[in-house]
């Protein structure tokens, strides 16, 4: 029964879409009750049953759940409509759409956050791919375009053979889809709703089967205070460590494997949690960048403290303190679903308490040398690992030629699947009972079957023997149903490889790809105050399916989208992405092609966010050599980005954030744009005076040179004192350093145009004259001149 409840739920609204492509009929016994898209729905999972043997063993119950949702006739259908309520409560009304339901299409989320209400931007009708997710202004949708769309999805729902298959199908086809065009706002996709309206329906059948759910409890839903189910999150704490904590020798070959490793460990810890409670895909909410949100019916409370314990003595005994997965819950009632965003936003501060008492969920006692050590403290230099410290007697070590270093088999383990993804374009998931929670670990495959999971990168067209086993899922690549395979999962799995033979780049030939100067840039963003766009940011309207929709298309951006970008931008052997998920970027790269990824990314986010004043990201770029410690850069432009993030402008009291941090500066949009035209202006000078052997660089410095000691002239200007003679001065020596500057035989007035960004970046600044008030940072010109100096470097 529990899965003939998931079915029903999922499909429920099925007849939402067809009806609106006003093409198919109704048969005559589906020609009952008031509201019509029950009676399609019924329709077309009848016929389903009827050519399809997956859809056919759930036998009449399932038509009947989406007949009778809105008028129920017993228990179990009234589960599914309760379900269907509490994953839609507090839809925003709008009464402009009664009319034409039909044509309406779906409205982006990110244009409504904060009571924007950005008019006009909606999704068109297209299956989801990596490239999905940017709506359009003022689209217009007609009976045909849903003929067309739902001709498609019913072509390829015939072909699924069971839950998992459907579950992703709907994602494909039914993203872009309002669940709602009458009489409310259409910013809920049918996906979301129909995937949360699963996910609660099953936790209630299951606290129902358990007798913890009467029917009176039922008939006096909209009323019941009393918890019936638990909202679990989980966070993976220590990742910065873990990730970069390697010899920048062979790095390449290394931290992108740790990277995925934490990306797989926190799908099959969410995996396993379903597993166990016997919920199903619905019930996984949110799954990234380390973080995940699982719904579950409170009956499920006792196993899951088991479970989470499990979890906890699994990890200590594999990394020894090293990785944390803070997993934590809270009770939920129906009632709670009307201010479900509180309830998100309190089970996370509950978990980063959790992150405060690390591994309170164990036995300490009994694992007190596990957790606190001392590990391997007299052993010789290459009788443990290099990188985590354990002991040969405990793991087997040996000497990695690559990195010149003694690793353990698990840090190995790590390498090859770095080695994997390089030809990867699917990932199997196998489901194994052997060596549950042994205690010998020895590569990352014996954590994961620790859980019952085996995970393997493979490509679909070289390896034999894919399906055996397994469930295979196409890596950003959503045609997955001809082929029979289970599904898709979008992340930024690629790597930069030599074109001639296939290998890892190393950062030293990454670097090499530069303009100039050999040098990698390191970027890290992330979306500013996250955690406020979520809690306030949805208004009134902050019901599971909006909070799941959201959560989804933030992941669709940064897990999918930037692989798009970087394959049309023609990025693929310069930029080595370390990792991108949830609301997160790192990225190391030649570092003219990282400056132009973050303007590229930025300008992209902003359009995918719908030009949303309040949705930016901050982040800083940081430039190194490619030997550089790997650790020290990623701690560096961490602090940089806190920098970022955290900086005030003249006569601001709180951060604004939507900053950069470049090469230690911290800018605006706006005048990182500046410090881009100036830079740029300064390589098109030395260009038209290519001649002049004389000229070149060391026009450079000179400019260099004119700028020091600007940080000192902001500070005096702050208190009101001008240095008005040392102004004229440098503009008097500007002109004469330029005096000499011509083309094809006539003089350009390239001094005029330096002296115009001095104006606008300094002294109309400084004395308070200029026009835009959002260039502010004097420290343009001299960051402008260091990009510049990197990129005419031999």
């Amino acid at each position: 029964m529990n899965e003939s409840i998931y079915i029903g739920a999922l499909l429920h609204d099925l007849g939402k879409f067809i009806e609106r492509s006003k093409k198919f009929n109704l048969d005559k016994e589906f020609q009952v009750g008031d509201v019509g898209h029950p009676k399609y729905s019924a329709q077309v999972i009848s016929v389903l049953q009827k050519r399809n043997d997956f859809f056919a063993k759930h036998e009449r119950r399932v038509v009947e759940f989406a007949l009778y949702h809105h008028q129920p006739r017993n228990d179990i259908e009234r589960i599914i409509q309760l379900a269907d309520w509490l994953s839609s409560k507090e839809r925003e009304r709008d009464e402009v759409n009664k009319d034409t339901y039909y044509t309406v299409p779906l409205t982006s989320i990110f244009s409504r956050l904060f009571d924007e209400n950005k008019e006009g931007f909606c999704y068109p009708l297209e299956p989801l791919d990596i490239s999905s997710g940017f709506p359009k202004e003022n689209i217009k949708l007609n009976t045909a375009h849903y003929e067309n769309f739902a001709t498609k999805f019913l072509e390829e729902i015939g072909k699924v053979t069971n839950d998992e298959q459907l579950f992703y199908l709907l994602e494909k086809y039914w993203w872009c889809i309002p669940a709602q065009t009458t009489n409310h706002v259409p910013d809920i996709s049918l996906f979301d709703h129909s995937r949360t309206t699963a996910a609660i329906a099953l936790c209630l059948y299951i606290e129902y089967a358990n007798n913890k759910l009467t029917r009176e409890d039922l008939i006096k839903m909209d009323k019941n205070d009393k918890e019936h189910f638990i909202l679990i999150n989980g966070d993976v704490s220590g990742i910065q460590n873990f990730i970069f904590n390697i010899p920048s020798k062979g790095a390449a070959k290394s931290l992108k494997g740790r990277s995925v490793y934490i990306s797989l460990l926190t799908d099959v810890i969410a995996n396993y949690i379903v597993k166990r409670l016997n919920l199903k895909q619905a019930n996984i909410l949110y799954n990234g960048g380390g973080n995940f949100y699982i719904l579950a019916p409170k009956s499920a409370e006792e196993d899951f403290k088991n479970i989470r314990r499990e979890i906890g003595e699994v990890l200590l005994n594999a990394h020894r303190g090293s990785i944390y997965v803070a997993i934590d819950y809270i009770n939920l009632a129906p009632k709670d679903f009307d201010e479900f965003t509180k309830k998100w936003d309190k089970v996370k501060r509950k978990v980063n308490k959790s992150k405060r008492k690390k591994w309170h969920e164990i036995d300490l006692q009994q694992n007190f040398d596990k957790v606190f050590g001392p590990y391997g403290i007299f052993t010789k230099e290459n009788e443990h690992c290099y990188l985590c410290g354990i002991d040969k007697s405990e793991r087997k070590v040996s000497y990695n030629n690559d990195l010149e270093k003694s690793l353990c088999s698990l840090c190995e383990s790590f390498i090859k699947i770095t080695s994997d993804l390089s030809t990867a374009n699917a990932l199997k998931i196998e489901e194994v009972d052997d060596n549950r929670f042994n205690t010998k670990i020895n590569t990352y495959e014996d954590i994961f079957r620790s859980f019952g999971f085996r995970y393997k990168f493979v490509n679909i067209n070289t390896d034999i023997d894919l399906e055996q086993n397994g469930r295979m899922y196409l890596i950003n690549n959503t045609d997955f149903i001809e082929n029979g395979y289970r599904g898709f999962k979008f992340g930024a799995f690629n790597l930069p490889l030599d074109p001639q033979n296939g290998n890892i780049l190393t950062f030293e030939q990454i670097a090499e790809k530069s303009k100039g100067d050999n040098k990698l840039g390191v970027l890290k963003l992330d979306v500013d105050n996250l955690g406020n766009i979520f809690l306030n940011g949805l208004g009134k309207s902050t019901s599971i399916s909006r909070v799941a929709f959201l959560s989804r298309m933030l992941a669709l951006y940064f897990q999918g989208y930037i692989n798009e970008l970087v394959k049309k931008r023609g990025w693929q052997e310069k930029l080595y992405i370390v990792f991108s998920g949830g609301d997160d970027t790192f990225i190391i790269g030649s570092w003219d092609t990282v400056l132009e990824f973050y303007q590229a990314f930025y300008e992209d986010f902003k359009k995918f966010v719908c030009q949303h004043p309040k949705v930016n990201f901050s982040a800083a770029i940081s430039i190194f050599r490619y030997d550089y410690p790997v650790i020290m850069s990623a701690e560096i432009v961490e602090d940089k980005l806190n920098e970022a993030k955290n900086f005030l402008d003249k006569g601001e009291k709180q951060p604004t954030k939507n900053k950069v941090n470049l090469l230690g500066e911290t800018f605006n949009k706006e005048e990182i744009s500046k410090v881009l035209e100036f830079k740029d202006l300064l390589l098109e000078i030395i260009k038209e005076n290519s001649k002049d052997k004389n000229f070149g660089r060391s026009f450079l410095f000179k400019i260099q040179k004119s700028t020091l000691g600007f940080k000192n002239i902001l500070e005096k200007s702050t208190k009101g004192l001008v240095d008005n003679f040392r102004f004229w001065r440098l503009a008097y020596y500007l002109r004469e350093i330029n005096e000499g500057v011509t083309v094809n035989g006539e003089k350009i007035n390239y001094a005029e145009k330096i002296l115009d960004f001095y104006r606008e970046i300094v002294l109309d600044n400084i004395l308070d004259k200029s026009q835009n008030k959002k260039i502010k940072n004097i420290m343009i010109i001299p960051v402008a001149i260091k990009l510049a100096l990197l990129e005419t470097r031999d």
